[in-house]
């Protein structure tokens, strides 16, 4: 009983506790005006700009 360690009741790391780790990272940019109405039209504004990298790479830069 004496090489017991007592748990404490309160603070400390918890298991499964905050955020998780992910693999994104975030970009900010500057849009011009021309851009900025197409991503305001655009529903979900992250997808069509990774399709539209993603499209670009591929045809070449």
């Amino acid at each position: 009983m004496e090489n017991q360690v007592e748990k404490k009741k309160r603070g400390g790391r918890r298991e499964g506790a905050g955020r998780k780790k992910t693999t994104c990272k975030t970009y900010g940019f500057n849009a011009p005006e021309e851009v900025s109405k197409i991503l305001e039209s655009t529903p979900n504004k992250t997808d069509f700009i990774i399709q539209a990298i993603l499209e670009k790479h591929q045809r070449g830069l």
